[in-house]
């Protein structure tokens, strides 16, 4: 029997001088100076990363929410993660701050983290005053953190994926069938990893609920992963439900379709099997059957393939010299999606799991483009079938093909984009979440009351 390793505590003068050298800056010369004495609570919105080095979708939707309540005036700090060998990269900006640390120091089962990156977080909670903390994950700076950092202030846990229920990168998928998974229990979670025992799922189970439940309020983007953590063992009174916003958002340009318009389906996202890309390259073999429909279409993948497996570029790389309709265009920016997926009449999204509450939705819908997607978990809840966007059935290229060529006619398209809802703005999601924050009972704190804007 295996069992995890406890990660070696550590103590990094290069780490503790950064953070002493971090809380000096802010002395010397203060991110709040318009806060006056008795202005409210100092809230941390506490990230597994940061944007400048990692654009995932919890740490874009923690530094949203960051900037909407920098934007309402209220005073807010962001606290994001970042590798001891990435700190030439990182990008702070104003009332941001980093905690290092060793990505080989960390035990992936338990989630525990080492005592520095834990010491880190404290000291920038303490010195900057926090009174409450927004946590966007607990990967990096392990439950340990995350239970101390509870003691310190109000705690709202927001939870943006599966990872405490599953072990298998949080997918809920099994392996190695590859099955969607509905539920987790120590037997179940012990024949996808036999090399843990029923009794470890168990012990990693409990920990996860010691600590998560010390949180004040939970937040999910989604009603389908809050209904998951209610069953899993979360308070369903202390679970709230707000969509994740998006940072900047432009009027959207909506083209005019003639008779023989090309219609053009994208892909945005990570390039790997969760994403059933190569659902898209098995669709494209039975579209290139049906003359009409391969002549009428474009096909555009958009993201990295780095880390891929070779038998799968290979694949890849066949599909794209054979079909003239499938083209790679490669990775982009955060920064140009709004004009890539304009380029588009369609966002495709064919996950092989459950997803919660992808960004890709809301930027699409930003550009109010509809979605043709897997009919299932997040998405399903998201893009509402022949109102908002199209599903297709899981895993099931045949009917994926079937559905593109249903959306490459003007009037469903029309139709579609009629029915697309409004994106919430950072303000918007800053608003929401001060509901959260307002709601939590503490009597002894004093809640979150706005400053002048900057």
């Amino acid at each position: 029997m295996k069992s995890p390793q406890t990660p070696k505590t550590t103590s990094s003068k290069i780490t503790s001088d950064s953070v002493s050298r971090q809380i000096a800056a802010a002395t010397a010369s203060p991110p709040f100076a318009d806060a006056g004495p008795g202005s409210g609570k100092r809230i941390a919105i506490v990230s597994h990363s940061h944007p400048s080095i990692s654009k995932g979708g919890a740490e874009i939707a923690a530094y949203t929410l960051f900037h909407g309540l920098r934007r309402l005036g209220y005073d807010a700090v962001f606290i994001g993660a970042c590798q001891q060998g990435q700190r030439g990269k990182i990008e702070l900006g104003p009332n941001e701050y980093a905690f290092y640390y060793d990505p080989h120091i960390y035990d992936h089962f338990y989630h525990l983290a080492s005592g520095d990156v834990t010491a880190q977080l404290l000291t920038l909670i303490r010195d900057l005053k926090i009174d409450l903390i927004n946590f966007h994950h607990f990967y990096i700076m392990g439950l340990a953190a995350f239970k101390q950092a509870a003691q310190e202030a109000s705690v709202v846990f927001t939870i943006h994926e599966f990872l405490s229920i599953c072990h298998n990168h949080g997918q809920m998928i099994t392996r190695p069938a590859q099955i969607l998974c509905s539920a987790s229990s120590p037997n179940a979670c012990g024949t996808c990893f036999p090399e843990y025992s029923s009794q470890q799922f168990a012990l990693r189970k409990q920990n996860f609920l010691d600590s998560l439940t010390l949180a004040d309020a939970f937040v999910s983007p989604s009603h389908f992963l809050a209904e998951r953590f209610v069953d899993w063992g979360l308070e369903k009174d202390r679970m709230n439900v707000i969509e994740n916003g998006l940072m900047y958002l432009h009027p959207p340009h909506l083209a005019q379709h003639s008779d023989n318009h090309i219609w053009k389906f994208g892909f945005f996202g990570q390039i790997n099997p969760f994403k059933g890309v190569d659902i898209i390259l098995q669709a494209c073999e039975l579209i290139s059957k049906k003359p009409d429909l391969a002549t009428g279409i474009r096909i555009l993948i958009h993201g990295n393939l780095i880390g891929q497996s070779d038998a799968f570029v290979k694949k890849f790389e066949a599909a794209l010299e054979e079909y003239d309709f499938l083209s790679y265009l490669g990775p982009y920016n955060n920064s140009s999606v709004n004009s890539l997926m304009e380029n588009c009449d369609y966002i495709l999204m064919p996950s092989r799991w459950w997803e919660n509450s992808p960004v890709v939705i809301q930027e699409a819908y930003a550009v109010k483009r509809p979605l043709i997607c897997t009919g299932i978990g997040g998405m399903a809840e998201k893009v509402i079938n022949n109102v908002s966007g199209l599903h297709f059935a899981f895993n099931d290229p045949a009917d994926l093909m079937a559905v593109i060529e249903k959306g490459a006619s003007a009037a469903v398209h029309s139709a579609l984009v009629q029915g697309i809802p409004g994106v919430l703005t950072a303000d918007d999601m800053a608003r929401q979440y001060l509901k959260v924050f307002n709601g939590i009972g503490e009597p002894a704190r004093e809640q979150p009351t706005a400053i002048p804007a900057e």
